[in-house]
This record gives structure tokens, C-alpha cells and sequence, in this order.
């Protein structure tokens, strides 16, 4: 296609065609985003469903195993081809729900490329009109003022919404996969107690002992997830200790040992962006627990004018470190959303004796300071 001229009515009408197909596209794409929301959340029931059954029938089996003596054959064949048509029907669903989340990133990443069109073809328009063109008044990128804030543009909008739902599906499949499945074990685990009460009183008395220890570790993998989406003590005690016991429930469920230095109560900032630093600090411990077995950690916390600088030194790597790198450089990560959004820069460093070192630096709004 042959464009006219610049600086013509025919090259001012042919932007505003080309901006009304990029709209035309982007409420098409949004109303099949729609439709694909709805799929995925009943193929996402589906699944946890299923995934429950199949859970059932696990244990279901391990049971039989245990007291074969108490199934006939028939029993035994049905049970096991239950749950051999159960773990089918969950693959086909959790495929079928790949499928789909692929199809909404594709369509998200389509959007992206809308919006950034239609803000070119809005500063177009806006430099047609500087220059004198005179052909309408540009149809810029409307744009979202929320009182007492700046200006929000859609793209920003749009991240911003993405990054709570981002943020709730995390915490679904956390909460699913943590005391939903804690809850489903008990539950059968009380249902075998039931059981054995009239026949072997003292076989049902040490399942008991088995699930009073199973309730324990429930609870406290309850506990570190609540700590996880939003550690309560922060509020008193402040982002560095808050961290610092952060470290040590790490260290009970992996070899990871450190410390960490910084402000210990005052750091002059408000809740909103210590709990901010306090993720990115998660995420990049995560990363390093995710792609090695670092032994030793030093976090340092600093406190500057107009920055907060978040430094993890991490020595006697087991894995690759630019595994780590990439993971935490990914540009379609969480983490790197929430980097862009906050204009923060991170540099890594690969040093010596198989360590490395990750430092971020987080421009600290005026708003943020106390």
C-alpha cells in the first residue's frame, strides 16, 4: 500500500482511517479476551475439581495398598480405572487451560501493539495540528486522571489492572494448591480414622497422631503464606526486621542462611513502598532458590535521598547464575513490570568464588516519604 504524501488530506485521512481500524481491532480483541476470561475460569473449576478427585482416588489407592485384604478384585480393578480416567480427563483440561492462557497472552501482547499504534497516531495528529495541517482536530489517546494523582494513560491503566490480576491469580493457585490440598488430605485422612475406630482401635489412635501432625503442618504452611501475601508486622516493626524473619522461615524449609542490614525501625517511608521494596526483595530471593542453592545470602536495605538501593550478595552457587539473571530480566515477568512501572533500574554481577550480585535501585515518590 502506497501512502500519500505527508503533510495532504488524503495522508490526514488515511491516519484517521488507520486509527479507527486499530479501534475497531482493539474492542474486538477485548470482547475475545472476554470470552477466553470466561473459558479459562471454568476450565480452571473444571481442573481443581478434578485435580480434587484425583487426589481422592490417590489416596483412595494408597489406602488399598495398605489393606488390600479389605477390597475384593473387583473393587481394586474399578478403583484403579477411576483414577486412571480421572488423571486423563485432568491432563486433557490442564492442557486445554494452557491452550487458553497462551491464546490471552498472544492477544494481550496484540493490545500492546494497538495502543502504542493509536499513541503514535495520536502525537501524528497533535504534530499536524502544531504544524498548521488544519484537516480536524486530532483524536489523541484519551487519557484517566484520578484526583490528587497525574495523569494515567490507557497503557498504564492497562498494566496496572494486569498486574492485579497477575497478582490474584498467584494467590488462587497458592491458596489451591497449599489448604485446599492440605484440607482434601485431611479430610480423607479423618474419613480412614473413621473407619478403623471399629475394627483396630489402636491402629486408628496412631492415625490420629498422623493427622494431628498433618493439622500442625497445615497450619503452619497457612501461617507462611499469610506472612507471604502480607506480613502483618511490617506495620510495626518495619521493612528490615520484617525481612530479617523472612529470612529465617526461608532458611527452616531450605539451606539458605543470611543476613541483613539495614534501618532497623525509622526508615522514613510509608507502608505502600516498604511492602513495594519488600516484594522485590521476594521475588529476587525466589529467583535464587528457584535456579540454584546459594548457601549464603547478605541483603543490605539503603536508604538514599530520592532511592531506596536493594542489594542481595549470594555466594557458593550450585546452579547456573545467568539462569538467575535471566529469570529476574525476563521482560514479561511480574517482577519486570513492577520494575517499569516504579522506574527502578537493576544491575546484576557475577563475582568470585561462584557468587553473584543483584542490586536494585527504586526511585522513592514524594509522596512515599514520612
Amino acid at each position: 500500500m502506497v501512502l500519500p504524501p505527508p503533510q495532504t488530506k488524503e495522508f490526514h485521512d488515511r491516519i484517521v482511517a488507520l486509527e479507527d481500524e486499530c479501534r475497531a481491532e482493539l474492542d474486538q480483541s477485548t470482547q475475545s479476551t472476554n470470552e477466553i476470561a470466561l473459558l479459562l475460569q471454568k476450565t480452571n473449576s473444571e481442573v481443581e475439581k478434578l485435580a480434587s478427585r484425583e487426589l481422592q482416588f490417590s489416596n483412595r489407592v494408597r489406602d488399598m495398598e495398605m489393606h488390600l485384604d479389605n477390597y475384593s478384585r473387583e473393587d481394586i480393578r474399578d478403583l484403579f480405572t477411576n483414577a486412571h480416567e480421572i488423571q486423563l480427563r485432568l491432563f486433557m483440561m490442564r492442557s486445554q487451560a494452557e491452550q487458553l492462557q497462551n491464546r490471552q497472552q498472544h492477544i494481550k501482547e496484540y493490545q500492546a501493539k494497538l495502543h502504542l499504534l493509536l499513541d503514535l497516531l495520536a502525537l501524528q495528529a497533535n504534530s499536524e495540528t502544531a504544524a498548521g495541517a488544519g484537516f480536524g482536530a486530532p483524536r489523541a489517546t484519551p487519557l484517566i486522571a484520578t484526583p490528587g494523582t497525574q495523569v494515567l494513560g490507557e497503557s498504564n491503566v492497562m498494566s496496572i489492572i494486569e498486574a492485579q490480576e497477575d497478582e490474584r491469580l498467584r494467590i488462587s493457585r497458592q491458596i489451591h494448591d497449599g489448604p485446599t490440598q492440605s484440607l482434601a488430605n485431611l479430610v480423607l485422612r479423618a474419613e480412614i480414622c473413621e473407619r478403623l475406630i471399629d475394627r483396630d482401635v489402636e491402629e486408628a489412635r496412631q492415625e490420629l497422631v498422623g493427622l494431628k501432625a498433618m493439622l500442625n503442618a497445615s497450619l503452619q504452611d497457612t501461617r507462611r503464606m499469610i506472612f507471604d501475601l502480607r506480613p502483618m508486622i511490617m506495620d510495626d516493626l518495619g521493612l528490615v526486621p520484617t525481612v530479617r524473619r523472612y529470612l529465617v522461615a526461608l532458611s527452616r524449609i531450605s539451606k539458605l542462611q543470611g543476613e541483613v542490614s539495614g534501618p532497623e525501625q525509622d526508615i522514613g517511608l510509608n507502608t505502600t513502598i516498604q511492602v513495594a521494596l519488600f516484594r522485590f526483595l521476594q521475588t529476587m530471593l525466589a529467583a535464587l532458590m528457584a535456579e540454584s542453592t546459594a548457601e549464603h545470602v547478605n541483603i543490605q536495605v539503603e536508604r538514599q535521598d530520592a532511592a531506596a538501593v536493594l542489594r542481595i550478595e549470594a555466594s557458593a552457587f550450585q546452579g547456573e547464575r545467568s539462569a538467575v539473571e535471566e529469570r529476574l530480566l525476563d521482560p514479561d515477568s511480574h517482577f519486570q513490570h513492577r520494575v517499569k512501572m516504579l522506574n527502578a533500574g537493576m544491575t546484576t554481577e557475577q563475582r568470585t568464588n561462584r557468587g553473584l550480585c543483584i542490586e536494585l535501585t527504586v526511585p522513592i515518590p514524594a509522596e512515599a516519604v514520612l
